[in-house]
């Protein structure tokens, strides 16, 4: 494997992020109309997360902000709060006070003026001031928060720069709010995805060529992921990739990444960089050895079906459970074609027999977080948050990005089950299903925006059995262009710069 062939890479630019536009979003989704609301002098307030350290040590973790308190302040760095007006719409941001003795170790803090110009809030004051500011001037009657900080008899806990504040404490609407409003994305957070999932598809296609040019593991695949999004200016992984080869395939969320890649075998990688908090989410399944065998084919064409036929009906106003209905109906029409299945659609459907193959959801919403909020309803049980399934009674919107993921995978353990239970036995060939049992798992993810006439798939890594083996093939093993300069499409170009080619293979 060569090294990258890496000009000066131009990152993505540091404008502010229109971050008012949530701020308003979530006041509406709060619905104060009423006449007791509208008599109130009602804020925001959110914290921000801090520090974490590594147990029993000054050895710092990596920070990364908090998605809801990002969605409002556009803010990734510690110690920050927000507070915001909603009789007056204005946004104070309270940086941290950092000590004189600790800017030797961290350096000096932005200036009010820096802060101002780095995001989209009217108002930067001090810890120490905004409390009086708060109690002698703003007055606030009722303050809304996230309910993170409410115990088991659901009592609030006032923060620590609300003490003293006379005022009533209300969790009962914000996290609604927020999440509802996180679900529908903005042009330029649709453009962030974009690019995360445009750089982490090239990585992708970076991984396929690199598999066959010396012997690897998956740990190494794993660091190379991530060296190609950093290398592109995007550090941060949304999740730990999974980089999954042979039988491990068949694990869902395999993160070990510690074997040696079986030259017979497929590797599935799930992997995706953040670019500025925004995931990608992307799953491609490829042959070590670069060329499928018949078995992994049948099995890899029979998921790529799936996908196909859920892709081609995407569009606002569509339900998203009839699409988890017709990826199975796909699945098992499939499965008994190749002679793995015996029966009719209808009783192995009912019977849930394709769920031996299947057992995870077709998709999600994706976002600030890589499984992002929104689209579930939210309720308490035993003083837990619990979710409904994802978009179970509600159409697809225009601007949602959501991911379309199907898998087929023999999974030891849930097969024993399947194929053991009293009067299942019927409804598999085990001769045939040890036949492509070696195939392990297989799974195709693309990260898609819903459009007012369809829907924009993100995700630009080939998925087709020929498009992969050409990408794999020795005559592949050039450059992906001839050193240009990548164009990203972008609704917002002040938020993007141009990208240089870093991906030249020889």
């Amino acid at each position: 494997m060569s090294p990258l062939a890496l000009e000066t890479p131009i990152y993505p630019c540091d404008n502010k992020l229109p971050t008012r536009q949530h701020c308003l979003k979530v006041k509406s989704l709060l619905k104060l109309n009423n006449d007791a609301d509208k008599n109130e002098r009602a804020m925001i307030y959110m914290q921000g997360a801090d520090h974490s350290m590594r147990d029993d040590t000054d050895v710092e973790l990596e920070f990364r902000q908090e998605s809801n308190f990002f969605y409002l302040t556009g803010v990734d760095e510690p110690g920050f709060h927000v507070m915001i007006d909603l009789q007056t719409d204005l946004v104070y941001l309270i940086p941290p006070t950092i000590p004189d003795t600790e800017t030797v170790w961290k350096g000096a803090p932005d200036s009010t003026s820096e802060l101002l110009k780095k995001y989209d809030v009217d108002v930067v004051m001090e810890e120490s001031k905004f409390v009086a500011y708060l109690a002698d001037t703003l007055k606030p009657t009722v303050i809304h928060m996230l309910d993170n900080a409410v115990d088991e008899k659901r009592q609030v806990e006032r923060p620590a720069l609300l003490e003293g504040i006379n005022c009533r404490i209300s969790t009962d609407a914000m996290r609604e709010a927020l999440y509802e409003a996180r679900l529908i994305k903005f042009p330029w957070e649709i453009d962030l995805i974009r690019q995360a999932t445009y750089i982490s598809s090239h990585a992708h296609m970076a991984l396929m060529q690199a598999t066959k040019t010396r012997q690897t593991t998956e740990k190494q695949l794993a660091a190379y992921f991530r060296w190609i999004t950093a290398c592109y200016g995007l550090d941060r992984q949304a999740y730990i990739p999974i980089v999954a080869s042979g039988p491990r395939a068949a694990t869902l969320h395999y993160t070990k990444n510690n074997m040696p890649l079986p030259e017979d075998a497929l590797v599935l990688v799930d992997a995706g960089a953040e670019c500025q908090c925004y995931s990608s989410d992307v799953t491609r399944t490829f042959p070590v050895s670069g060329t499928f065998s018949a078995e992994a084919k049948a099995i890899y064409n029979i998921v790529l079906a799936m996908q196909e036929a859920v892709l081609d009906r995407l569009a606002p106003g569509v339900m998203w459970t009839e699409m988890e209905d017709l990826a199975i109906q796909v699945l098992c029409n499939k499965l008994t074609e190749i002679g793995i299945l015996v029966g009719t659609q209808e009783e192995l459907i009912e019977s849930g027999v394709p769920y031996a193959f299947y057992f995870h959801s077709l998709g999600h919403s994706v976002g600030l977080n890589v499984h992002d909020v929104g689209g579930r309803t939210v309720y308490h049980a035993d003083h837990k948050l619990e979710y409904s399934p994802f978009l179970v009674d509600r159409a697809l919107e225009t601007n949602m990005v959501i991911t379309v993921e199907p898998g087929l995978y023999f999974n030891d353990t849930y097969l024993k089950i399947w194929t053991q239970f009293p009067g299942y036995q019927r409804f598999f060939n085990m001769d045939v299903l040890e036949r492509y049992r070696s195939v392990g798992g297989i799974r195709i993810e693309d990260t898609v925006v819903i459009t007012p006439d369809g829907h924009e798939n993100l995700t630009v890594a080939p998925k087709t059995v020929e498009a992969i083996e050409a990408l794999m093939s020795s005559k592949s093993k050039k450059p992906l262009q001839s050193n240009p300069t990548l164009s990203i499409p972008s609704s917002n170009n002040l938020i993007f710069s141009s990208l240089p080619n870093v991906l030249s293979l020889s």
